[in-house]
């Protein structure tokens, strides 16, 4: 039957199935209502049969398994009473060890010695644990059918496959975990604590036993647990957790926090009906006290939002359930502005102020984040799943949220009082945000479509939503300009670096306009103040200019390397961008050299982060760009620090000749592209003419961000 279902499933062997309705059905032009109701009921009901191929696996597995421990058991308990026998002891049907000379059917030979009643009770014990070992796989076989039963109308789109160990195993574990999650987790001592983790970590990624935990918990359990364990003021050390007791249990909370977030993430990409009102729950939750022990009140408040985004830094959470929560996060906090625990100097609260009490610590081993702004967890979230990350920062219903979290969200001191640094208010702290190093993060996702965490990857092509992430942001973040008390987030300045080279076509592309016209066929132009002003911003980082200075020379290449029809159009550009980047630095850092420039944050030593490691990050710019790079990536470094550490020039449109060399080499590689039309050309001569060329687009370019800037 199984492999009948998995064959109506999918048809390997090429027969009807429903994976090739689904494929049909997605292919097909629909119109009307048919385009809604008809395909969605075609494509989920041919998905119920990939579910029920799954489910009969998995309750295939599950039995299998049972049988196999049967066996196991009967046999150890037949070794046991044989064991037995030899010291003549005899084993009755319920299990009792008696001596054997007490048998009415004479069991033992009545010539050896009478066994000791030490022996009889290593009897009974031994055949009592077979029995205990046996009842409890028999409890475990059947919670384990019954998850496949949970649902009247749906088959589990997850089970036992065979992947991982056996479902008994699976499921005793997640009753083991369960048992402990409903004990006030203050009565836990350390080294249960660490059973907790070691049980979460050995499972997390099984979606079946992600999902038996979650739901058996339900919601208010599942936050419940975690923000009263996480608030240590009720928490007392037992005598068997020894000195330093504290500082494992922080140690041990982190690893909670991980193992647990990243099971329940597991959970979320779950599609039966029970998951969803699960997640409905944690959603509705967020406004609430879950939790935070005995002496919770206005100043201990945990609420679902802090303790969920505290547990979301880990693993992969399922992109509608994220925005769903970042709506409700976003909608919680502009409708609840000033209602926090901040004071101003005269004593009142701060108008601005974030609802969120600080009075400890629900997040351990960062000591700039103490985990009571949400925020932080939710995009640290984010940036996991770029797809949920660019939806939730393209959208614009209920709320704007990427005006909200990159402009107008107020500041929020989130620091257990003994950080260094930490002041008596909010203004006071001048350490790293942790919530705008999770923001930037997120933001990289969201407009790039990668993981910034994850491993290289080729960059996805960039969809509609991608660009209009990047137009937000840039809007967005230069609007901070004007704002003294909300200036641009010196943690986002290596995150806008990161989405300014993969969107390098397009930055390219406005930084090496004078016409306000695109080239024919290309993307819109992206706005020019916006983009002098962010560029600007990340020119007060070194390495975040660094990193796009260098980026944008793929971008560059791949002009020279595709302008086929005016040759001469994609030098012009090359030179033009090179002087827009250059008075955004001037603008930056003006005529600050050597130790001048370490005032404001430049080092003397250049980190040159090496124009071939950073291609995969750029959609659409491919093979034909190395060619041009293999000329830059030796004398670019040595370039760039000499242009650093060169002496300060008097006019800005003077600032180009610091990146004379430079210009020289990106002149030397449109040539190595474009030398067979340059050799027939006036003014393209390859000693002097290009360099004209070039440098004169610098100039251009240079007059065009000062105009932009308003310095003109």
């Amino acid at each position: 039957m199984t492999d009948k279902l998995k064959t109506l499933a999918d048809a390997e062997g090429g027969d009807l199935s429903a994976a090739g309705l689904a494929k049909k059905a997605d292919g097909a032009e629909w119109s009307g209502q048919n385009a809604t109701v008809t395909k969605e009921f075609v494509t989920k009901t041919a998905a119920e049969f990939g579910d029920a191929a799954t489910a009969a696996k998995s309750i295939h597995t599950i039995l299998e398994k049972a049988h196999e421990a049967f066996v196991r058991h009967k046999n150890d308990l037949n070794e046991a009473v044989e064991d037995a026998k030899k010291k003549n002891i005899y084993i009755t049907a319920d299990g009792t060890a008696i001596p054997a000379f007490c048998s009415a059917n004479g069991a033992g030979d009545g010539e050896d010695q009478q066994a000791t009643q030490a022996e009889i009770d290593g009897a009974a014990e031994a055949i009592g644990a077979i029995l205990t070992a046996a009842s409890e796989t028999d409890q475990a076989t059947a919670d384990a059918l019954r998850y496949h039963a949970q649902e009247k109308y749906n088959f589990r789109s997850e089970g036992f496959d065979g992947t991982y160990d056996n479902p008994q195993r699976v499921i005793m574990d997640a009753n083991e975990l369960i048992a402990l999650s409903k004990r006030d987790p203050d009565d836990l001592s350390n080294e249960e604590l660490r059973r907790y983790n070691d049980l979460l970590k050995r499972n997390e990624e099984d979606p079946v036993f992600a999902e038996y935990f979650a739901l058996e918990m339900g919601p208010e359990g599942t936050l419940g647990f975690y923000a009263d364990a996480a608030t240590l003021d009720d928490w007392k050390p037992s005598d068997e957790d020894g000195q330093d007791s504290r500082e494992a249990r922080m140690d041990l909370l982190s690893l909670t926090e991980h193992h647990l977030g990243a099971t329940l993430a597991t959970a979320s990409h779950s599609d039966s009906e029970a998951m969803q009102k699960w997640k409905d729950r944690v959603v509705e939750l967020g406004p609430q006290d879950v939790g935070g022990g005995p002496r919770s009140g206005p100043h201990h408040t945990v609420l679902g939002f802090q303790a969920m985004s505290n547990l979301m830094r880990n693993g992969t959470y399922e992109k509608d359930f994220l925005n769903d929560y970042g709506d409700a996060l976003v909608t919680y906090e502009k409708e609840n502005i000033g209602k926090g625990e901040s004071k101003t100097i005269g004593g009142g609260p701060r108008k601005d102020d974030l609802p969120y009490s600080n009075f400890g610590q629900l997040h351990y081993g960062d000591e700039n984040d103490a985990g009571t702004d949400p925020m932080t967890g939710f995009m640290t979230a984010l940036s996991k799943n770029p797809d949920a990350s660019t939806e939730f920062f393209s959208s614009e219903e209920p709320h704007d949220n990427s005006a909200w979290v990159l402009k107008d969200r107020p500041e929020f001191n989130d620091f257990a009082p003994e950080t260094p640094h930490y002041g008596e208010y909010v203004e006071d702290y001048e350490g790293p945000s942790a919530v705008y190093e999770a923001v930037g993060e997120a933001l990289v996702a969201g407009a790039t479509g990668m993981d910034p965490s994850g491993e290289m990857a080729q960059a996805p092509d960039h969809t509609d939503q991608h660009r209009k992430v990047l137009e937000k942001s840039l809007e967005h973040l230069a609007a901070r300009k004007s704002d003294l008390e909300k200036n641009f987030p010196a943690e986002i300045r290596d995150d806008m670096a990161k989405v300014l080279v993969n969107h390098g076509v397009s930055v390219h592309a406005t930084m090496s306009d004078n016409d306000n016209r695109p080239a024919p066929n290309a993307e819109p132009l992206l706005n020019s103040d916006h983009l002098l002003e962010v560029t600007t911003q990340v020119s007060l980082d070194q390495d975040a200019h660094t990193y796009l200075s260098e980026g944008l020379q793929y971008s560059i290449m791949q002009d020279f390397a595709t302008e086929k029809n005016h040759p001469e159009d994609s030098l012009h550009r090359a030179g033009r961008t090179m002087g827009f980047l250059e008075e955004a630095r001037h603008n930056a850092i003006g005529n600050r050299v050597g130790d001048e420039l370490a005032e404001v944050g430049w080092d003397k030593n250049w980190k040159y982060h090496g124009l071939g490691v950073l291609i995969t990050g750029i959609p659409g710019v491919g093979d034909a760009a190395q060619r041009g790079l293999d000329i830059l990536e030796t004398d670019w470094l040595e370039s760039e620090q000499e242009r650093i550490n060169g002496k300060a020039v008097e006019d800005h449109k003077d600032t180009y000749r610091l990146r004379t060399k430079q210009l020289v080499l990106l002149a030397d590689a449109w040539y190595a592209y474009n030398g067979d039309w340059a050799e027939n050309q006036t003014g393209f001569s390859p000693h002097d003419g290009v360099y004209d060329e070039i440098g004169t687009a610098a100039y251009n370019g240079n007059d065009h961000a000062d105009g932009v800037a308003g310095d003109q």
